[in-house]
């Protein structure tokens, strides 16, 4: 079905940002030592990710979307370029500070802009926009990934003149940004107290869909049991191998998150969502539990499908929540995967380190059943205007 120009543009913005996200990441330890990588993710993970919730708040109250996603992609199309700088002196401040402006972009912007994608759509069309842009995300970052590993492997010198030239994409974002319109009727509220849904009930519902990450391990940890713990009768994975699965991993994922989108629109957002856990954490069983090739063939099954219903959930998210406190429920949802995806994968990463019995690897087992339970049980959601 078609979608609003707007969301469509949104799809290419996704696109775009994934692809300039995905070329300079995997470059950043060319110049950031293994201590200041540290420093460097975690502090802007912790900006953008409680950045959110404030301009969630923001942008309900005002009932205005489009200028967060216009500041948000604005300052991510400043601050990738400017990495360049940081690469050819061989200044790990400097890199730091641009990845902390940059994920300042991404808290601007995110809770708008699933905002304005709910604004825009409603019914099943909401449920294939948000399946669109997981389609994007993960096509932009496949090819962003493979240009950034053909420069590092034929040119390694013109490194910080390549991550220079992102400047082309990000003008690219800025004339798609532009174009971008809040719906007719965007909701105007008068909030309550407090940086989370007013209903109980929906806060709820809202809590366990973000605390449900805590399952979702990261595809990166999944591979990492290929090379740091190999099946019995394989080798472990060079470093070539990994990157060549990362990326037919991406392109798996599009596949995967575009027929999630068409499951969801057909079953409802709910069944996709828990069909996906309890397929997912099948997988992850079986990644841990099977010898050999098998194990293998459902680690990289297990990669490609642990975020397919994100999609899903952000328009489980939206259809849950009022319209008034729609960036708010973003905020406070994203909020809470932020910190229990950390948790979770750290605690599997410890346990590959072997800080923790064998045992806790099972973690994200039982944990993806137990979410996949508690959200089957939602009730129906209370009819909401928008």
């Amino acid at each position: 079905m078609p979608l609003p120009p707007s969301v469509r543009r949104l799809g290419w913005l996704h696109f775009w940002n994934d692809f300039t996200l995905d070329f300079v990441s995997p470059l950043l330890p060319a110049g950031v030592g293994v201590a200041w990588l540290g420093i460097m993710e975690g502090a802007a993970d912790a900006v953008g990710h409680l950045l959110k919730i404030f301009t969630g708040r923001a942008s309900d109250r005002s009932g205005r979307r489009v200028p967060w996603v216009r500041a948000g992609y604005g300052l991510n199309a400043v601050a990738r370029p400017l990495i360049a700088v940081g690469l050819w002196a061989a200044w790990p401040l400097w890199l730091v500070g641009c990845r902390v402006l940059d994920r300042l972009g991404k808290g601007l912007r995110g809770s708008a802009a699933d905002a304005l994608v709910a604004d825009w759509t409603s019914g099943p069309a909401r449920t294939t926009a948000y399946a669109r842009l997981r389609v994007m995300d993960h096509l932009g970052a496949t090819l962003g990934a493979g240009t950034a590993a053909l420069v590092a492997w034929f040119v390694p010198a013109w490194l910080p003149f390549a991550v220079g030239l992102l400047a082309i994409p990000a003008f690219l974002q800025l004339a798609l940004v532009a174009g971008l319109k809040d719906a007719a009727a965007a909701p105007q509220a008068s909030l309550s107290a407090g940086w989370w849904p007013a209903d109980r009930a929906v806060r709820w519902d809202v809590a366990v869909l973000g605390l449900a990450a805590a399952a979702r391990l990261s595809p990166l940890l999944i591979l990492a049991t290929l090379s740091i713990v190999p099946k019995h009768g394989t080798e472990a994975w060079p470093i070539w191998k990994i990157c060549l699965a990362w990326a037919g991993i991406g392109i798996a994922q599009a596949w995967v998150a575009a027929a999630a989108g068409k499951a969801a629109s057909r079953w409802g957002n709910r069944s996709a969502v828990v069909g996906t856990w309890f397929l997912t954490a099948g997988a992850y069983a079986a990644m841990l539990l099977l010898p050999g090739v098998a194990g293998v063939v459902a680690a990289l099954f297990a990669a490609t499908v642990t975020a397919a219903a994100e999609g899903a959930e952000k328009a489980l998210v939206a259809e849950r929540v009022e319209p008034t406190e729609r960036a708010t429920a973003f905020g406070f949802f994203t909020l809470l995967a932020a910190l229990a995806g950390l948790a979770g994968n750290a605690l599997f990463g410890l346990s590959l380190a072997g800080r923790f019995p064998e045992a806790a690897r099972l973690w994200p087992v039982g944990a993806g059943l137990l979410f996949g339970l508690l959200i089957l049980r939602f009730g129906r959601p209370k009819s909401l205007s928008g």
